[in-house]
This record gives structure tokens, sequence and C-alpha cells, in this order.
């Protein structure tokens, strides 16, 4: 319902004792965030509570639909937030605008024009519930492969404390991860550019929502060629098409299957996966006769490597933040509201109340003890100590790599492996346990991290905090409520088909990821680490990449202080690890032309049209993303209507035309 925006003036006029030592670069924030406010502005309408749970239980049914399908398909943020626009602008042209009373409580379905506060808590709301819960693959494989059925209640608390419990931790975090103007979140900036050009009115606004719409239009229609028509362009491997049977070309030039050297493609979904054009250039029990009997674990070259930058990544992590923003860290951590710097945005923000940090500590404690009680009543067998190491490592953590994502914010500095381990070593042979520490290790850091971008959105679109903080919790408690209707459907439906028992015949269903989920659950949880790294151990030197990863950035900090104009506090440790860390999992198209497009966009675009880069980004990206839906859903789903098999749409080889990449 409608409410009036509270306002705290007397915060709006702190002074500034003190400097960030890191301060914003002026040339990224204001070409996309304004410095405007308009105070009056409603957030929590009617429009919102309508528009967030209709897109909030479309994705998160649609999102835990497709994690049991052969083909994934994203719930588009782009989608939700263009689709929620034109149906808000309708809603406040046909609602009634009168005022209506019950007693003394008074509310108007149509409170004014749609606004652009109540439309970003609307796409809050549905990017925050609006997926398919991670706790959901723990409830998938108790019921596909160990028979065991997790009523709604069990069910439910397990989806909403995995999701819930790192919101507890963001309170704590505003002063050092959302107030300070160099922690930019750099994905918010396209956000908040598309919202200033759907809402402004002005002269600049209208330009810019002209050249958005021009370039929407014709990545919208160009991506029907590379996605449905010529697959080839999605992948184009120009050694495979040199030798498309030669097994040492195939090896390295397909995108797919191989290494992807000398690999091109013109598909924006892979293009722009990793932001191109925003991201800154500089950033049961084990039966032990028988697994002796049968072999040891081996993995494969690339999924070892994967586990050492893995490694690499978490004590680099911990050794970067020290050395290049300890400093900062502590100034802050020591410094009062009032000895705080603030630039403009956080002066515009001081007008609203913020959350209180009772509300983020009562959270945090009741989804704890939730987690506690899940640990003893379910068949998880993890005992309290563990929970609370699980969450401790996520406290520990989510500074540093809320450091790095904050300048940074399209790597994904996960703590999945690295909690997996740790449980592993504890408690060996106990599967279910080992994936729900890792849930609640992973997710706590996760959700927290979530939730502090959004506030940082929120801080940049001037958005009260504890209404952004309302329609996460709503939305999320939502999410969780279809999250586990849909997935219990699904599988007391085509549970034959989902846990191998059966081949389905249509090819629709397939719930590979669970599978994954179940095989990381029996070599971490059930085999364990001591027989995969332990002494003697054929995978024990990896471990060597924590100590490696610690050490790294230590000389590049101390060139620094050496040399402080040559720019070796560009060179990101962390995040080069995460890069080499992610390639195994990701098909490789799309690194010369990604680099090529950045390089672009950093040294020309950001330089001479840096007004547009943003919004051409977020054109880009909307546009591909909800082509490839119309795709799927009108032709690849209801319709089935495929394009016909030509030279350059090759179904064998997904277009690559890399004949024996998939015997590599």
């Amino acid at each position: 319902m409608s409410e009036k925006t509270e306002v705290n003036s007397d915060n709006s006029e702190k002074d500034v004792e003190k400097k960030d030592l890191i301060t914003e670069d002026d040339s990224i924030i204001p070409m996309a965030v304004n410095t405007n406010d308009d105070p009056s502005l409603p957030c929590l309408t009617f429009r919102f509570w309508v528009l967030s749970t209709f897109f909030t239980t479309l994705g998160a049914g649609i999102s835990t639909f497709y994690l049991y399908r052969p083909n994934g398909q994203i719930y588009s943020v782009f989608f939700v937030l263009l689709a929620s626009f034109f149906m808000g602008q309708m809603m406040s042209k046909v609602l009634p605008t009168r005022t209506f009373r019950i007693w003394r409580w008074e509310f108007s379905l149509n409170p004014g024009p749609f606004n652009v506060k109540e439309h970003v808590c609307i796409v809050v709301a549905a990017s925050t519930g609006g997926t398919s819960a991670y706790a959901i693959e723990i409830i998938s494989i108790q019921e596909l492969f160990y028979n065991t059925h997790i009523p709604f209640l069990k069910g439910f608390f397990l989806i909403l404390s995995t999701q819930v419990l790192g919101f507890g931790m963001a309170g704590f975090l505003r002063k050092y991860l959302v107030r300070p103007a160099n922690m930019i979140w750099p994905v918010n900036l396209v956000y908040s550019n598309m919202y200033n050009t759907l809402h402004d009115s002005l002269p600049e606004a209208r330009k810019k929502l002209r050249y958005f719409a021009i370039g929407f239009v014709i990545v919208f229609i160009w991506q029907f060629v590379p996605v449905y028509m010529f697959n080839m362009l999605t992948s184009i491997a120009l050694l495979c098409l040199i030798a498309p049977f030669n097994k040492t070309m195939n090896r390295l030039g397909s995108g797919y299957y191989g290494s992807g050297i000398l690999n091109f493609t013109l598909d924006w979904n892979a293009i722009g996966q990793f932001g191109p054009l925003y991201t800154p250039w500089h950033t049961g029990s084990l039966d032990v006769t028988a697994y002796e009997n049968y072999s040891p674990v081996y993995l494969s070259t690339s999924f070892a490597f994967t586990y050492l930058y893995s490694f690499m990544m978490l004590t680099a992590t911990i050794s970067h933040v020290y050395l290049f923003y300890g400093d900062e860290i502590w100034r802050r951590f020591k410094a009062s509201r009032k000895e705080e710097e603030s630039d403009v945005h956080c002066k515009l923000m001081d007008k609203y109340p913020e959350v209180p940090n009772s509300w983020y500590m009562t959270i945090f404690v009741a989804m704890l003890a939730i987690a506690i009680a899940l640990g003893y009543i379910t068949e998880a067998h993890l005992p309290w100590w563990a929970l609370l190491l699980a969450v401790a490592i996520a406290v520990i953590m989510v500074l540093p790599i809320g450091v790095l994502t904050a300048i940074s914010s399209n790597t994904n500095l996960g703590l999945n492996v690295i909690t997996e381990m740790i449980c592993g070593y504890m408690l060996p042979g106990y599967p279910i346990a080992n994936v729900y520490f890792k849930t609640y290790g992973y997710m706590a850091l996760y959700q927290c991290l979530l939730l502090v971008s959004d506030l940082k959105l929120g801080h940049y679109m001037k958005i009260p905090p504890r209404y952004m903080f309302i329609s996460q919790i709503y939305a999320t408690v939502i999410g969780g409520l279809v999250n586990y209707w849909v997935c219990q459907l699904i599988i007391q439906t085509k549970r034959p088909f989902l846990d191998g028992t059966e081949d389905d015949p249509t090819g629709q269903w397939a719930a590979n990821g669970s599978q994954v989920f179940n095989t990381a659950s029996i070599v971490w949880g059930l085999i364990g680490p001591e027989k995969t790294f332990g002494p003697g151990s054929f995978y024990q030197p990896l471990l060597w990449g924590f100590l490696i990863g610690f050490i790294l950035p230590i000389p590049i900090y101390l060139l620094h202080r050496k040399y402080p104009k040559v720019g070796f506090n560009l060179v990101n440790i962390p995040l080069l690890c995460t890069g080499l860390s992610i390639i195994p999992e990701y098909y490789r198209n799309f690194i010369i032309v990604g680099f090529l497009t950045s390089f672009a966009s950093q040294f020309y675009a950001y330089r001479y049209k840096n007004k547009y880069n943003y919004a051409l980004s977020a054109a880009l990206d909307s546009a591909a993303q909800i082509s490839t839906m119309v795709i799927f859903f009108c032709l690849n789903g209801v319709a089935q209507v495929p394009f016909p098999e030509w030279w350059g749409s090759n179904a064998e080889t997904q277009g690559e035309r890399c004949f024996v990449s998939k015997e590599i």
C-alpha cells in the first residue's frame, strides 16, 4: 500500500572531517547516477506489492522449473526491469486514484505517476526472490538419491534460513561497503543509468533513451541470427574450420570442448556475460574396502587446476585486501558516524532513517537458531559447532571478498570449495552434512553481498534503506514458498527421469545440476578430502596453492609502494585467480571478443562517449537476454519450430564444426 516516506532531516547537514584513502573517480559515477532526490516519492505502493509478487512468483517458478531441464533458462533481470516499467505505467493510468480509509489506516491504489523508486523496489524484490534457491539442490538430492522426503516445514525453513541468514550480516557492512564512494559496485551503475534513462524527462535522458532503444532493437533482432539461425556465430572456431576432423586442432580451437584459441563469437549472450562495458579495466557412510578395491579419485587436469586457483584465490583475497585496503578499513572501524566523510550521495541518504542494527541482529540470530535446529531434526547430522564454524567462515571472509566484489562486481568469489573441504576433513563419511555445511557457509556470504549490493543501488537511487530491506525479505519469503512447491511438484511427477531409473523419451527432463551436486557430496563428504588431498596422495601438492596465493600480493604491494605511479595497485591477484578458476566451467568462446569489447569500451567509449557507455551496456544485455527468452519459449519451447539444419547450424557440433571435439 502507499506510504509516506520517512525523513530524518537532522542528519542532512552532516559535515565532513576526513577523506577516503581512495576517492571516487568522478568520471565514473556522475555519468550513471543522479545527485537529485525527491523524498516525497512513495516506494511500497499498491503497485509495488502487486508487481513484485507477480514477478517474484514468476521468476521463482521458472528458475526452479528449468533446474530440472537439460537446457536451462535464466530469468532476466532486464526483462523484469522493462516489463515492470510498462506494467507500472499502465497501472498508474487505469487504477482509481481515490483514497480508501479503514479505521485509522488510509491507502490509495494509485498514489500518483509510476515513479523510479517503486520501480527499483519491484526489480530488487524480483531479482532477490525470483531465483532458484541454492538449498533446492539439497532437497533434490535427498529426494532423488537418498530416498528421503523433505516435508514442507523442514524444506521451507531450510530455504528461508540459507537465503536470509546472510541478510543479518549485511547491516554491519554498510560503513565499509555501501557508504564509501570508492566501493562503486559497477553493475549497479548500469542499473542506475537504465532507471534514470527510463524515468527522467530531461532532454539528455531522452537522448539516452533513444540511444538505448536503437541499441536494444538492433541487438534484439540480431540475436535471432546466432541463437536460432546461424549457430556457428556463437562460437567461430577458426582452427576447426581449417581442420574439422583433426583432434589436435579441435582440442585447441573449440570454444565448447577445447581451449578456445582463435575462437570468436558474435553472440552478445557470450560476449556480455562478464560485463565488458561496465567492469572497470583494472578489476550415508563410506564403504572403505569397496573404495580401496575400486580406485582413488582422479581429476581432470583442468578440474585439478580449478581447485588450485580456488585455493590461491581464498588466501590471496585476505592478503590483498589487508595490504591495499587495510588502513582504510581500520580507519572506518574506528570512525564514528560524525567523523565519517560523506559524499553527495551519503548526504542525500542521511535524510532517511537507517535499518536498525537490532533488525539485522534479530534476523541473524533467528535464522542461526533455525539452521542449528535443522541440523538435528533432519537427516543432515550436522552438529551445532560445525554449523557455527560454517557461518564463522562466511563472517571472516565477507569483508575482504566484499571489497573485491565492490570494485569488480562481476566476479563471484565463492566459498563453496573451501567449505566442502573443511567439512570433509571434520565429518568424513557424512555427505548430507557436507552439503548443509557448504550451503550455509557459501550462501551466508553470497546473500549478504546480494543485500549489500542492493543497498548500494538504493544508495545511488536514494531508496530509503528500510524499504529496500523490506522488499528483499518479502521477496525471499515468497520465492522460498514457490521454490519448494515447484520442486516437489516436479520431483513427484518426473522422479524416474530425474533419478536416472528411466530415460525420458522426449529428452525434456534431466536433473543434471542435482547430479553434479550429489557427486560433490560424495567426493567431499562420503569419500572425503583426506583421500584426495591427504599425505601421499597424487593431488596433495595442490594444497600449496594456499601459501602461494597468500604470498603473491606481497611483491605487488611492495612494487606499488616503491613505484606508486606505475599502476601496480591495479594488478589484482584474487581476480586473476578467480578468472583462471572459472575457465573450465565456461565455454571459451567469449575470451577474445570479450577482451576486445572491454578494451574498446574502457579506452575509447569510456573516455570519449562515456555518457552513453552504461546505456549501451544496458541495451545490449537486456536485448540479448529478452531475445533469447523469446526464441526459447516461442520457437524452441511451446511452438517447437526448429530452424532447418544447414552448414552454419550443425546440430552435431552446436554449429562449431569441430567434429571430433567431444572425443577429446
